[in-house]
């Protein structure tokens, strides 16, 4: 589940119309969100308030396995309508297979940008990013990690992306290792016919004069194919890492996915194993469906097993989860954990 900065952050690029799935970095995104999704861990809380449809604070508080937690702050230029945690959209809060993301129209401001902030206690760290929309097709976004003990300047990292549709490229460079790297994607296919993408990464360290790339190619039907599927393949040629991934929705509640990732020089692999199933609440006047629960689970040869099931209860959203490692019978559980959201 989204936590609820990440959530406006994602309103902020639906609200412009800027499609974040139509980037490289982005190009295996249906198979991530079956396979590598993340669990909570401990109890944490986390709690939101909406003063404003522009600023938006937020606070959050683990309480386990160590007590920590952070404070947060939002500011856009662009209206933000962000719902209630009790009437938000389930399916706008969770990371979940969608077969149609519609790109949105382009209604860009030459103002349109994003502040945020975060502090985390103990400790003091504090993350901040700034997004700025310059027109249709481009945009740039800035974020630095800094930590009070250090002493040289805070980490950072640059990026501009330019977003014409048919392709997409990025340029991005981050300071403490000075790593300049450069994306693109382009899509291709016949209207109706589904679509095919490909894409390419090439970075370089600018302090160790080392580099590498990657390269990749998905095919994703049609978004009104009634067997919504997407094939992935990536390849690392310098350090001999391949995937494929494989990811179909068979019915209305239940999608189900596969990868196998090999290791040209080392002959290591792994294979995933993946399903999510949506519960749905009853038919409403308009003879729609709201998705209102949410569960996961994957199973890997070499990470283990993942269970997740996400939910709404009365103006709470929640997660529950849990990791194992199956090869450990004495054992087997890794992490535990629950995380529940509210914000008004």
């Amino acid at each position: 589940m989204y936590d609820f900065m990440e959530y406006c952050l994602r309103c902020y690029y639906k609200s412009s119309g800027w499609n974040k799935d139509n980037q490289y970095s982005n190009l295996c995104s249906w198979s991530r969100s079956l396979l590598d999704f993340y669990t909570p861990v401990g109890l944490s809380l986390h709690l939101a308030k909406l003063p404003t449809q522009h600023f938006k604070p937020s606070y959050t508080m683990n309480a386990l396995p160590s007590l920590n937690g952070s404070i947060s702050y939002l500011f856009t230029s662009r209206p933000l309508h962000v719902g209630t945690s009790a009437t938000v959209d389930f399916h706008e809060v969770v990371d979940q297979f969608i077969a149609h993301r519609p790109n949105g129209a382009w209604t860009h401001h030459p103002s349109d940008y994003l502040v945020y902030g975060r502090m985390f206690f103990p400790g003091a760290a504090l993350e901040a990013m700034y997004v700025r929309r310059l027109s249709n097709q481009l945009q740039y976004l800035i974020t630095a990690v800094n930590h009070p003990k250090s002493t040289g300047f805070p980490q950072m990292a640059f990026q501009v992306q330019y977003d014409a549709q048919k392709w997409c490229t990025e340029c991005s460079y981050t300071t403490d290792d000075g790593l300049l790297g450069l994306r693109g994607l382009y899509n291709f296919g016949k209207e109706g016919y589904g679509q095919w993408s490909s894409g390419m990464e090439i970075y370089y360290g600018l302090l160790d004069k080392s580099g590498g790339l990657s390269t990749g190619l998905r095919y994703q039907t049609h978004p009104a194919s009634s067997a919504p599927l997407s094939v992935t393949y990536t390849l690392n040629p310098i350090v001999g890492h391949m995937s494929t991934s494989y990811v179909a929705q068979v019915s209305d509640n239940l999608v189900l996915g596969s990868r196998f990732d090999f290791s040209i020089y080392s002959y290591d692999s792994d294979l995933a194993l993946g399903f999510e199933w949506n519960t749905k609440n009853e038919r409403t006047a308009d003879d729609t469906q709201q998705l209102e629960g949410l569960l996961k689970g994957k199973l890997g040869f070499a990470s283990g097993l993942a269970l997740m099931w996400e939910g709404r209860y009365k103006n709470a959203l929640f997660s529950l989860g849990l990791t194992a490692d199956l090869s450990n019978p004495a054992n087997p559980i890794r992490t535990m954990g629950i995380e529940v959201q509210f914000f008004s």
